[in-house]
């Protein structure tokens, strides 16, 4: 990068560089500018660096992008933009289908505002279905194929055995990608956290802290990957730091007798706690999960962090009882769907093309640990 922008912002800095491309006739109006992923490898930035810097050209209008085939440089003469709504008229515009479970919490919003930012910037019509169990899910799949997409984003349910429908739909060739988790030992194209990372790095972290009795808190029973690597990742560490890994520490599959019902998970965390007293900081896989111990370990006079630090996958939807957010693992929600909404149109040309695609994590430290 030059330094003759002085400490300008990165996005600006690449706005000048391309505008005074166009300004010097390098560009020619009607050509084509290289697209994101060749500016990100000429430049050395990120992918939102380079789209902020294009829709500053875009606003300025220097450049104007058509649906599918790329930004182009404008026309002064301004014919440019009638060029673009026509091309844009005889081009179909790509369909694509969400199926997700019921968006009730943060990280599922934010999950959803990132596919849909994204296929707003790609000129791309979402069609949204929800679901709560896999018939659901089937039938919400169903639909969307009749409803004539020309691909499927899923974000899967939680089931004890691989979705029928899912798999259907990579045996019938339907472009389809995965968000969120992947099905393992299922090649399937897919997007998601690096859930490894985020229980490795969640753990390294508590036994900095001066924790060995470490416990873990998880939900789901799910034959997809999110909770399992996250569970993987924390015990390669454990035994790293040769802790003694001790299987009465962890309370997992929650789900199974708890599922919604708040009163119940709650009594069962409060059992587990008072049944080890030696746990003093319990790592909890889902943010629901993180507030049910926090309430379950002040019902018991445990006092946080003091007592019992308490460690989440997600930030809570509410402060700790100190008025502090929760030291939690930070996924990137709006990566998540960006990145998917982009490999599925990239899988929409090219139906042969496998690829996953993992989103680092990053531990962001509050007042519970």
């Amino acid at each position: 990068m030059s330094q003759t922008s002085g400490n300008l912002p990165l996005y600006l800095q690449i706005r000048g560089m391309l505008k005074e491309k166009i300004e010097q006739g390098l560009l020619q109006p009607g050509d084509q500018i290289p697209t994101e992923a060749e500016l990100i490898q000429q430049y050395g930035v990120s992918r939102i660096t380079i789209k902020g810097a294009l829709k500053l050209l875009v606003e300025e209008g220097l450049v104007y992008r058509i649906a599918g085939k790329g930004t182009f440089v404008s026309d002064p003469q301004g014919s440019d933009a009638l060029l673009a709504q026509e091309i844009d008229s005889a081009v179909p515009m790509i369909k694509i289908g969400y199926q997700s479970p019921l968006t009730n919490d943060e990280f599922s919003l934010h999950l959803l505002q990132g596919v849909e930012e994204a296929c707003k910037e790609q000129n791309v019509a979402l069609i949204i279905r929800t679901a709560t169990t896999q018939k659901e899910e089937k039938e919400g799949i169903r639909f969307l194929c009749a409803a004539g997409v020309d691909g499927l984003l899923i974000f899967p349910v939680d089931g004890e055995a691989y979705s029928e429908a899912i798999l259907n739909l990579k045996t019938d060739k339907i472009p389809f990608v995965l968000i969120d988790r992947y099905l393992p030992g299922i090649h399937t194209n897919a997007v998601y956290s690096d859930n490894y990372q985020g229980g490795y790095l969640g753990t390294e972290y508590l036994i900095n802290k001066g924790h060995e009795k470490i416990g873990i808190l998880s939900g789901s029973k799910s034959k997809t990957s999110s909770s399992e690597d996250r569970f993987t990742g924390y015990l390669d560490m454990a035994k790293e730091a040769g802790l003694r890994i001790e299987p009465a520490h962890w309370l997992t599959r929650t789900d199974e007798f708890t599922y919604m019902d708040a009163a119940t998970t709650h009594t069962m965390i409060k059992d587990w706690l008072e049944a080890q007293p030696d746990i003093t900081a319990v790592f909890t896989f889902s943010n629901i999960l993180a507030v049910r111990a926090a309430e379950a370990a002040q019902a018991i006079g445990k006092k946080i962090p003091e007592d019992l630090a308490i460690l989440s996958f997600d930030a809570p939807y509410i402060r700790d009882y100190q008025g502090h957010v929760f030291s939690h693992i930070q996924q990137q929600e709006g990566k998540l769907g960006e990145e998917a909404i982009n490999l599925l149109l990239e899988v929409i040309k090219d139906p042969a093309l496998l690829r996953k695609i993992v989103i680092p994590v990053s531990l962001i430290e509050g007042r519970t640990t």
